[in-house]
């Protein structure tokens, strides 16, 4: 009867950096083993596809790091010789970085040793009621970057294999066979659209980030206002709601405005506040909160 009452509210999260850096700009080298020129296909369209998302990927990266006001990026080319690089090869080495960075006054370095495109391919049966079995393959186009951090005395601090899919095609299988898949040499739109958001999303590695998790939150009669404008994002009606209830003679909905109070002031990053709350929710409701 109690979960009745209540519905779910997200508040809001932030996780720590992939990489913590120093305070401070900070300016990296970057490097490519990869080139399509090279690649072993005899489609020339499944090599433009590559060349393209390749660009796409390299674009991204740009993009993301033009969106940073602590970090930029220089482009190498004949620091190393290019090839098809779609699995990762051996390092670069300590003096290559070094005085790359050194010429270049640059912290970090960063080498794509891959880059690659590929169908991922699962099969779905269906059952009939006489029996028989419907089969469809769904494909997913994904890219896949390889990439090594290095710091400026050519020591490596990190590798990163990323990757990013989209929904590409869906097939049926006739007979049991597996279905012929789809043309990487006609998957241009879609390996533009990921390989973007790959190199663009790097950038990311350096910042928190935001994500958001589910809360339950009383919502029913006299705490209808303090969910309308929790919905709305008016934090201090929510607040100067929730406390009003607070002083309620009845412990359930003291209690529950209690509750509530937690959730704003875990959503509004008010540790200590919420704390509080959520102690004070427990003694007015003990074993009835939820």
């Amino acid at each position: 009867m109690l979960a009745s009452c209540s519905t779910m509210v997200p508040v809001k999260k932030t996780s720590s950096p992939d990489i913590r850096l120093p305070l401070g700009k900070k300016e990296f080298l970057f490097i490519s083993k990869f080139t399509a020129d090279s690649l072993p296909f005899s489609n020339d369209n499944k090599v433009e596809v590559f060349r393209m998302g390749y660009n796409s990927f390299v674009r991204g990266l740009n993009a993301g790091y033009d969106s940073s006001r602590y970090y930029n990026i220089t482009h190498l080319d004949s620091l190393v010789v290019r090839y098809a690089a779609t699995e990762p090869g051996p390092p670069i080495s300590k003096e290559k970085v070094r005085e790359a960075c050194l010429e270049h006054n640059a912290n970090y370095f960063l080498s794509l040793n891959a880059y690659n495109l590929y169908f991922d391919q699962e099969v779905e049966v269906v059952k009939q009621e006489d029996g028989t079995k419907d089969r469809t393959a769904y494909y997913d186009l994904v890219v896949e970057s390889y990439i090594t951090m290095y710091d400026k005395d050519g020591e490596q601090l990190h590798q990163f294999h990323d990757e990013r899919r989209i929904e590409h095609d869906k097939r049926s299988v006739i007979s049991g066979l597996l279905a012929v898949g789809p043309s990487m040499g006609k998957a241009d739109k879609n390996a533009v659209i990921i390989s973007t958001e790959l190199g663009r999303g790097f950038i990311q590695k350096f910042y928190p980030r935001a994500y958001f998790e589910q809360r339950q939150f009383y919502h029913t009669k006299v705490f209808k206002s303090a969910y309308k404008a929790y919905l709305m994002g008016d934090w201090d009606t929510v607040e100067a709601e929730l406390l009003k209830l607070t002083e309620s003679s009845k412990p359930e909905i003291a209690g529950k405005a209690a509750h509530n109070l937690a959730v704003l002031y875990e959503n509004i990053n008010r540790q200590d506040d919420m704390e509080y709350w959520r102690d004070k929710a427990r003694d007015l409701l003990g074993e009835k909160l939820f």
